[in-house]
């Protein structure tokens, strides 16, 4: 894939919530899991497991502990991180901050992929753990860090303006500017 390619398929992803009805393929939810795993991951634990669900009443039951979300999308991947797994892969460091770190860039991967398929896909870190724990029956050590929400769009999304590059980059040292 080309470097233009790469950069349009990153500017054109966005946060959807609200999605057409209808199933997506489980092959596609494995795709995007797939593309999960792939992301790079801190002493290389791989301390992450996937959930995915795509069973109708149980999202619409999840749903009801989801504020932002206003119905129930057609799957929906919860990231977890195991953190008995990280913290003997990577130690303390591992179980402090890389686990989030791996799932983020996990998500990344989900997300860009999802839009590689022509679906939408939004991260939603506003959860009830508890809830979430108990209704994905996640042993103690794994924790839901993460859930990521795939339909297919049932609008396009317009992209949300973005700060220059002029205003974030800075070369060899923090240089303050004025506006920014």
């Amino acid at each position: 894939m080309e470097l233009e390619q790469t950069m349009a398929l990153i500017k054109q992803r966005r946060s959807i919530r609200r999605f057409s009805e209808g199933k997506i393929e489980r092959r596609q939810l494995e795709l995007l899991v797939e593309a999960a795993i792939w992301a790079p991951s801190g002493s290389n634990a791989q301390a992450w497991q996937f959930v995915v669900v795509d069973d109708t009443a149980t999202l619409r039951r999840l749903t009801a502990f989801l504020p932002g979300v206003l119905q129930a999308p057609p799957a929906m991947i919860c990231l977890c991180v195991d953190y008995q797994r990280e913290l003997a892969r990577a130690g303390k460091l591992g179980e402090e901050v890389l686990g989030i770190m791996d799932i983020s860039m996990a998500a990344q991967n989900i997300m860009l992929a999802a839009e590689a398929l022509h679906l939408g896909s939004c991260a939603i870190r506003g959860f009830n753990e508890d809830v979430i724990k108990m209704a994905l029956v996640l042993p103690e050590q794994v924790k839901p860090e993460l859930l990521v929400i795939v339909g297919k769009p049932l609008q396009p999304a317009k992209a949300p303006v973005r700060r220059p590059l002029g205003e974030v980059l800075h070369w060899q040292k923090y240089q303050y500017k004025r506006g920014a």
